[in-house]
């Protein structure tokens, strides 16, 4: 999610600088990092690039299972309201199975292999997903091509342990360290 709000940044602010973008971030009950970590993210994308930004919408999932209507549930209301006529959502393509089946961890959902996402957000909403057939490997290069492996890179989190402690990653206790190690060769 992190460099494609760079992304979508740098080309608003080159290309549509009446655009506004709005950040969106759904807390995850148990993983407070998720509203840290973006705004670590949104704050940085605003030194890079100037007054581009709304205001950060965030809201609190509070039942686990319920995390994706959560995100469908504040997406929806700004469609509705027409804070937002579009929206990016950062998810990648898995890495290849043989790799991550040695894991030894549940991870996303198998259809990230094919890149195919199901959703229940309404029709008529304009989702991108420039990601989707992009694996992690993939992404470190866009970090690497934008010269943002030591800058914007460290700010992100991937880990999804239960902590209150987001000094580190927990490395090798959940399937998305992994993930990042492995596309990147580093945690941090």
């Amino acid at each position: 999610s992190a460099i494609i709000m760079y992304m979508v940044s740098k080309y608003v602010s080159e290309e549509l600088p009446t655009a506004t973008i709005i950040p969106i971030t759904v807390n995850h009950k148990g993983k407070a990092y998720q509203e840290i970590f973006a705004k670590k993210v949104v704050n940085f994308c605003k030194k890079e690039f100037g007054p581009i930004f709304g205001d950060h919408q965030v809201s609190m999932n509070n039942m686990p299972e319920e995390y994706v209507t959560e995100q469908e549930r504040l997406v929806n209301s700004l469609y509705k309201d027409r804070e937002i006529y579009c929206h990016f959502v950062g998810i990648t393509k898995n890495p290849p199975r043989e790799i991550y089946s040695r894991w030894g961890y549940a991870g996303p959902a198998d259809d990230r292999d094919t890149g195919v996402m199901r959703t229940t957000i309404r029709d008529n909403n304009k989702i991108f997903l420039p990601l989707i057939n992009i694996d992690k490997k993939g992404v470190s290069e866009l970090y690497q091509h934008f010269g943002l492996l030591d800058s914007l890179f460290p700010l992100t989190r991937s880990c999804e342990v239960f902590t209150e402690d987001f000094s580190s990653h927990c490395e090798t206790q959940c399937w998305f360290c992994q993930e990042r190690y492995w596309g990147f060769g580093r945690y941090i």
